[in-house]
């Protein structure tokens, strides 16, 4: 392996309505547009609060969720996915006939036909985590939980053990976003699981969910039925931030602090759950919780108590047994709910023993293990300029407190290396989304703080020494620390015998982090990553390398916060494929040219790159940031080496002169259409079957499709085709030819899929069976028009009659599980299929229909026959007559690119062209039926006779 590094005639009329499928509504493009018109209105509202709360706006999320939201109510209906996950354990979408376009060659423990998926990775690159948790239930001390923010719950036999791998345990459950973890001390065997991240929105939850074996078998408890208010505003738990056990006498009581969060939508639906905020109590084992009368918020419109509770952060049991709390942003401006720290010796009479004095703080606090009047807290401060972050402690149960904010303080902030992380902020603006404090709990003058990176101190706050760097830039380079991934989140300490092995777990976007003794922690040793096989890897598309076998297999990978990954080579023992690094950052979409002479790797917005010979260059003119989404949609001409990048409107770049050797390229702009109000680019498609010139097919949010073609050069053309419906186009397929066209839509309760057999003219409507949920992306087999295979919100799902009228879905997620699918993509030449995940990594399978015709292939009832074969690319193929007239030809190039095609040959007719020597599929079809497909090989010398040299 080479060295790595790092649309025809019809145009929309508003108002129209378009087709729906069975229990799905109607809409027109002028309610989607008035929709369309609130969100971004609201958007500006929310991003001038979030900026004077110092949260940024989370971007991806806020498209993410314009893109599928309900186009009549403006709803994400996440709960619905609850019931589509308990269909799907028990058979309601189970494959009943193995699809060929998915391996059978492996056995499955997982409820469909033939597990098909194999892991690809990232064997050992992690993601964001919030919860780890040291197992009670092993006496040895070793056993631990973690879960990814969106890559569900795992456990590690044996986390000091650097090659151990971490085993995933939510592989079903209807959502895999977990945040927090714990047991109950009086029966370790029940353990509890919080779910939904609400610093960031990032992965809406699903409740609690509970164990009562030790991590075997869960079970989802407190989900608030999801309900609208008057108002609109929508009701539920969306996001558990912290649960804790009490044994209080014998009973356990349970714990759960429950906040909402804003996920963009401009009128009240964006407000998640705000309305049951609050602190939640279980005394029967979580079967009945009960909302905390006395932890309600002030309303500062009205003057008087809300009926909204305060945004409850984190919980913690002392050493006398009081229940602590800590609160945050409620997100509702009016709720006066964040910089709080309450108190309570019988967990119900709450009393504030601490207050920020801004309402938007986050604070995050540890309590003394030894000292039950001993607490330190790290929050948000009183203003995001003069004062973004305040560490404060308590020495008398909270009655009193020292902070960094004292005219003459004692508690000190730490001051990071980092020289571009200023000197009172080492979360660098982001204390909404890492601060995390922790003391030892065998000596609480020790403290560990987390933002950026990681700090200790030995004497009560009153001093710091930082422990890791998250680079060698800006100054760190002669730090001798450990390197450790930015951004933290968890710090946990081994409680096994009281303590005394001085093992620590930490949490961070780039995964688990292990430190086998506390006290040479501030070495460049003290850290070690512990990833092996923890893939819960955000991956927002990936791509296969088109001249790569699976025996020596190469694709191409963008992952939230940890940049851009090859994953290559001959598979591992354990199927995962060695991983590369090739860019940092945020990594978003890929590709890759036909011979793999250049890549492209994607940063945010209009920041993409050309990797070629060891460098990467930069393909976007000036003022990329300026333009495009913040995970951008581009669309590649492999043949003509023309790449395209969504701009603004229906206008997009259009960036020639790629190749192996480019280092600068020309950049200029192609005009789709004339965009509708609030109408933006969602999906972008070349053609493989227009190869001396681009045909781009463009999708946009309102569901229209244009067709340009001649679009790398000067005088392209563009035509609107039908659309399909009105909704946000989230992928275009194409079948056997042109005109076979496959459309996805990504909203929900709308048609999701919808297919043409005239270029788009008239669309039949192929939702059939399947649940109501966004879909993302599409695959037809090649070698049998019956078979799809979607991406959706819950995993992959196929249908072996896509070209009936109503298609039978079957969830074939197999050990995926119902994960966000974010693109399916498909190499010809050696029939793999690759699944990329947000949260799970990567996988792929084979289609297992296998003709290696060098000779005879049969059909269902007769011999069907390629001659010669071997040949320099003319052959004849003799089929049934009397079953079929003729069939259409089609050759493809071990990069799956048309080479060549010719309609209405008869059997035995002569037909192809000289072609370089090489393999090649070719298939034949006849009336959607596939008549031939098989591997084709050209040669460079021929005997008179027509067979092999």
């Amino acid at each position: 392996m080479k060295s790595k590094l790092f649309s025809v005639t019809v145009i929309l009329v508003l108002g129209t309505p378009f087709i729906s499928a069975q229990n799905k509504t109607k809409v027109d493009v002028k309610q989607l547009q008035q929709l369309y018109a609130k969100y971004e209105k609201g958007l500006k509202k929310q991003h001038k609060l979030d900026k004077n709360a110092g949260i940024p706006p989370n971007l991806y999320n806020e498209e993410d969720y314009k893109r599928t939201m309900d186009p009549v109510t403006g709803q994400t209906n996440f709960e619905g996915l609850v019931k589509v996950n308990k269909d799907i354990k028990e058979g309601k979408y189970a494959p009943t006939k193995q699809m060929s376009f998915i391996s059978s060659n492996t056995s499955s423990t997982a409820k469909i036909v033939n597990e098909p998926w194999i892991e690809r990775g990232p064997y050992s690159v992690g993601g964001r985590t919030r919860a780890i948790m040291f197992d009670p239930n092993d006496p040895a001390g070793k056993r631990v939980f973690a879960g990814g923010v969106s890559g569900g719950l795992w456990v590690n036999q044996d986390p000091s053990i650097s090659t151990n791998e971490w085993t995933p345990l939510s592989t079903f459950w209807a959502n895999t976003s977990v945040v927090c973890i714990t047991y109950d001390p009086n029966n370790p065997q029940v353990i509890y699981v919080g779910t939904g991240e609400s610093a960031t929105a990032d992965a809406v939850g699903s409740g609690i969910w509970k164990s009562a074996d030790g991590g075997t078998t869960w079970t989802q408890i407190f989900t608030i039925p999801v309900t609208y208010s008057s108002s609109g505003i929508r009701n539920g738990n969306f996001y558990i931030n912290d649960i804790k056990v009490r044994n209080n006498g014998g009973t356990s009581e349970v714990y759960a602090g429950v906040s909402g969060s804003y996920v963009g939508i401009s009128f009240n639906d964006g407000w998640q759950g705000l309305s049951q905020a609050g602190l939640y109590k279980s005394t029967d084992g979580g079967a009945t919780f009960t909302k905390n009368t006395n932890l309600l918020a002030l309303n500062t419109t009205t003057g008087l108590t809300s009926t909204t509770g305060y945004a409850i952060q984190q919980i913690e049991i002392g050493a006398d047994n009081a229940v602590w709390v800590s609160t945050k942003s409620s997100r509702f401006s009016n709720i006066d709910a964040g910089g709080r720290i309450f108190k309570s010796t019988d967990g119900n009479t709450f009393n504030v023993v601490y207050n920020v004095g801004n309402a938007g703080s986050r604070v995050n606090f540890t309590l003394s293990k030894t000292d039950a009047n001993k607490v330190y807290a790290f929050m948000q401060g009183a203003n995001s300029t003069s004062e973004p972050i305040r560490i404060a402690r308590s020495t008398d149960g909270g009655t009193t407190w020292q902070s960094t904010n004292d005219a003459s303080p004692v508690v000190t902030l730490p001051t990071a290396t980092d020289t571009s992380i200023p000197a009172n902020d080492f979360t660098r603006g982001q204390s909404f989304y890492d601060l995390v404090i922790a003391a030892d709990p065998q000596n609480d003058n020790i403290l560990y703080i987390g933002g950026i990176d990681l700090y200790k101190s030995t004497n009560g706050g009153a001093s710091w020494t930082q422990i890791s760097k998250w680079s060698n830039n800006n100054n760190m380079a002669a730090l001798q620390v450990s390197t450790v991934h930015a951004d933290q989140h968890a710090i946990v300490f081994n409680p096994f015998n009281n303590y005394a092995t001085n093992q620590m777990m930490f949490g961070n976007d780039g995964g688990v982090f292990f430190v086998a003794n506390k006290n040479n922690i501030a070495t460049t040793t003290g850290f070690s990553a512990r990833n092996t096989r923890y893939n819960v890897t955000q991956f927002y598309s990936a791509m296969l390398n088109p001249t790569k076998t699976p025996a020596n297999e190469e694709l191409l990978a963008g992952a939230q916060d940890n940049g851009s990954w090859w994953l290559y080579g001959a598979p591992l023992a354990n199927n995962f494929l060695t991983s590369q690094a090739a860019t940092g950052g945020d990594g978003m979409y890929t590709e890759y040219d036909d011979q793999d002479n250049y890549e492209i790797a994607s940063y945010v917005y209009n920041n993409h790159y050309l990797l070629t010979n060891n460098s990467y260059y930069l393909l976007s003119t000036a003022n990329r940031n300026a333009y495009g989404h913040f995970v951008n949609e581009i669309a590649l001409d492999r043949i003509n080496n023309v790449f395209y990048s969504y701009r603004s409107g229906l206008t997009l770049f259009r960036t020639g002169g790629l190749s192996a050797t480019s280092t600068t390229f020309t950049n200029d702009i192609v005009t789709a259409g004339t965009a509708q109000s609030g109408e933006q680019i969602s999906w972008m498609k070349v053609s493989p079957y227009t190869t001396a010139s681009t045909k781009l097919f463009v999708g946009t949010n309102l569901g229209r499709i244009f067709k340009i073609t001649n679009a790398n050069t000067t005088s392209y053309a563009s035509t609107a085709i039908t659309t399909p419906a009105a909704g946000t186009i989230s992928d275009i397929e194409f079948g056997a030819n042109e005109n076979e066209i496959i459309v996805t839509l990504s909203n929900y309760n709308l048609t999701s899929i919808f297919y043409s057999t005239d270029g788009g003219t008239t669309w039949q409507n192929k939702e059939g069976n399947l649940p109501d949920m966004p879909v993302r992306t599409v695959l037809r087999n090649p070698d049998d028009a019956n078979e799809v295979i979607i991406g959706t919100e819950m995993g992959v799902w196929g249908t072996t009659n896509f070209l009936s009228a109503s298609p039978s879905w079957a969830s074939i997620s197999g050990n995926i599980g119902n994960i966000r699918i974010t693109n399916l993509d498909y190499r010809p030449s050696t029939r793999t299929v690759m699944v990329s995940t947000y949260g799970r990594g990567a996988w792929t399978t084979q289609n297992t229909v296998v003709n290696l015709a060098t000779g005879e292939v049969k059909s269902k009832k007769d011999v069907t026959r390629i001659y010669p074969n071997p040949s320099k690319g003319i052959s004849h193929l003799r089929f049934d007559s009397s079953k079929y007239d003729a069939v259409d030809i089609t050759i493809f190039d071990g990069s799956g690119r048309l080479v060549y095609n010719r309609k209405n040959v008869k059997s035995d007719e002569e037909f192809g062209q000289r072609l370089t020597p090489g393999n090649y599929v070719l298939k034949a079809e006849a009336k959607g039926e596939i008549v031939y497909s098989g591997n084709f090989l050209v040669i460079g010398k021929i005997n008179n006779d027509g067979d092999d040299d």
